[in-house]
């Protein structure tokens, strides 16, 4: 018998009535119960909930020491802190009974402090200091053993992008973030955390970064940049709210494990206050307009019926009697559209690229002359970071996230067209040189990942196909017509999709991690197009026939199908790997060398169907 839930991941369900699409934008704030002191503004809350979350530090109006606890109704004033301190940091995710609290200013701003303290739901104990002093960092962890310090204020006035973790008795610096921020927000622990807006001296952020664990990847902005606003949650499901923009807002935004979406707002506008909480049940109290404020705001869903539509969800509905399941339904790829992006800094053509829509890369490529820099995207704008080892363009490229890719080939010295072999490993940080292609070329293409990638055809007319194991390249079987300046998609090295190219320029073939198959050409032949996808469902965007075209053409495994054309025609530019069809991003290009970036999609929606009456 068919497992379902080892399938999908869920369990069949007996429902009285089909779950809401709603889920938390149908949620709400309650006033909560004053805190004690006559004012509060920049402490530090934590909590599992909003009836169980405490609340410390902060001034009112001097930097003050007292802590208090909530029970869902009214906070009681419990013991305080060794040393007072206000915009310190705190493990915003653990327990009531059992948080940390640590830097801060505890002194006339501006002050820093390393100090930090462990509370046992009855005392505070000083612990091992933070090996970097600092205030309006921000915190994240799960109990008073496990946190993480993140970025802040350091003496002299300095941002830093520094990171500390707790084990439970000292301080290890651990990865820094991309983006250093002072009074930014954070939820989530030690090995999943996010990382939100903040001040980075001058303007006000709108950055997010992802934290695993190990390293940290710039991800969807929240909508509303802000700085000393209060989160709650987790990296599946967040919130934060309030803070200023410079202006305090109400203004609150839920995450949803990808991107952030405006939700209700708080009642009172405010900044430099403190949260704790789940997404779903969360409490925000203290803070600051035009003056410091005692009050407390809870934010719940509107009951327990209230649930976010899951592809794949499947139950029965005992009122109706019928079995149903939710699905998310693509929309016809004639309904996709694009939009522009953001510009990347640097204008160029021939350029390497990887990654999705949300988290894109650009390296190397022409701009006046053969480049290397390197640019992450992170859903809105382009950042500049670590430059490849070795300037080139017509570069082949593969990698399907923005911190993990791989560039190969291309032309070193143009219009000598002299030919590089040279590969190079991007770990989301810098570049690394590996092992050399076995055949040096130029306008080549590739496809998969930086541990498991393709490398196919180039310059003259090459029908050679390497394939990359994540430490060497090995020659492996030839494509059926040997051209350049292909385009190609593919998430893996066992199966992608080539087209298009100088020679035969409508020409497709497919690959299934042995041979290679020819498969229906292309609508519009042209070289220098642009791919991304698979080999099941992917575009072929832009490209050069007699001039530049502004073309797109959908794969979805047997045809091509011509769909919204590019708002700028161009070719020879830079695209995300990401699967599938339905989002892609594309980047630079010749018309001549371009900074313009544009984003395809295709609608979705979430429906519920009726499989059985």
């Amino acid at each position: 018998m068919t497992d379902f839930k080892a399938i999908k991941g869920f369990n069949v369900k007996s429902l009285a009535a089909d779950p809401k699409s709603t889920g938390i934008t149908g949620a709400t704030w309650s006033s909560g119960g004053n805190i004690n002191r006559d004012a509060c503004a920049a402490m530090v809350g934590a909590g599992a909930s909003n009836n169980a979350a405490i609340a410390t530090g902060g001034q009112n109006p001097s930097v003050t020491a007292e802590t208090e606890q909530y029970n869902g109704t009214s906070w009681t004033e419990v013991a305080d802190l060794n040393t007072a301190r206000s915009t310190a940091a705190g493990s915003v995710a653990s327990p009531s009974s059992n948080t940390l609290y640590f830097s801060g200013g505890s002194g006339p701003i501006p002050s820093w402090s390393a100090t930090t303290e462990a509370w046992d739901n009855s005392s505070w104990t000083e612990v091992g200091d933070l090996n970097s002093a600092r205030n309006g960092a921000s915190g994240i962890g799960a109990s008073n053993a496990s946190a993480i310090c993140i970025s802040g204020e350091i003496p002299n006035n300095t941002i830093t992008v520094n990171v500390e973790e707790y084990d439970g008795s000292s301080w290890t610096e651990i990865a820094n973030v991309n983006d250093g921020r002072r009074h930014g927000s954070a939820l989530g622990t030690a090995s999943a955390g996010l990382y939100v807006g903040g001040d980075n001296d001058p303007g006000v952020a709108a950055t997010n970064e992802s934290w695993n664990g190990t390293a940290w990847t710039e991800t969807a902005n929240i909508n509303t940049g802000r700085f000393q606003a209060a989160c709650a949650g987790t990296t599946t499901e967040g919130l934060i709210s309030g803070g200023n923009v410079p202006a305090v807002t109400a203004n609150t935004e839920n995450w949803n494990g990808s991107a952030w979406a405006e939700v209700n707002n708080l009642s009172t506008a405010r900044g430099e206050f403190t949260g704790g909480g789940i997404a779903t049940s969360a409490i925000f109290a203290g803070g600051d307009t035009t003056a410091f404020q005692q009050i407390t705001e809870e934010f719940s869903v509107a009951g327990a019926a209230d649930t976010i539509k899951n592809e794949g969800q499947i139950y029965y509905n005992s009122t109706a009697g019928t079995m149903n399941v939710t699905a998310i339904v693509i929309g016809a790829q004639s309904a996709g559209t694009w939009a522009s992006g953001g510009n990347m800094n640097t204008a160029r053509r021939g350029l390497g690229g990887a990654g999705t829509q949300a988290a894109g890369l650009a390296f190397a490529g022409f701009s006046t002359t053969v480049i290397t820099n390197t640019e992450s995207y992170n859903g809105s704008t382009w950042t500049e970071v670590n430059d490849v080892n070795t300037a080139r363009q017509v570069i082949g490229s593969a990698g399907t996230v923005n911190t993990a890719s791989l560039g190969f080939g291309g032309d070193t010295d143009p219009p000598s067209a002299t030919a590089t072999a040279n590969t190079e490993l991007w770990n989301g940080t810098s570049w690394t040189e590996v092992n050399n292609l076995n055949t040096g070329r130029i306008a080549l293409k590739g496809f998969g990942t930086s541990s498991a990638a393709i490398a196919a055809g180039g310059e003259p007319n090459s029908a050679l196909v390497e394939n990359w194991n994540g430490t060497s390249w090995t020659e492996i079987a030839e494509i059926n017509t040997g051209r350049q300046a292909i385009g190609a998609a593919g998430v893996s090295n066992t199966a992608g999709i080539i087209f298009g190219g100088g020679g035969p320029e409508g020409e497709a073939e497919t690959w299934n991690g042995t041979s290679w198959t020819e498969v229906g050409d292309l609508n519009t032949a042209r070289r220098g197009c642009s791919g991304s996808g698979d080999s099941g469902s992917a575009l072929a965007m832009g490209g050069i026939t007699t001039a530049d075209q502004a073309v797109v053409e959908s794969w979805n495994g047997s045809s091509w199908t011509e769909v919204a054309d590019l708002a700028t025609a161009r070719g020879d530019s830079g695209s995300s790997h990401g699967a599938g069809n339905t989002t892609a991003l594309f980047f630079g290009g010749d018309n001549p060398p371009v900074v313009n970036t544009e984003e395809w999609t295709v609608p979705q929606t979430v429906t519920n169907q009726v499989m059985s009456d």
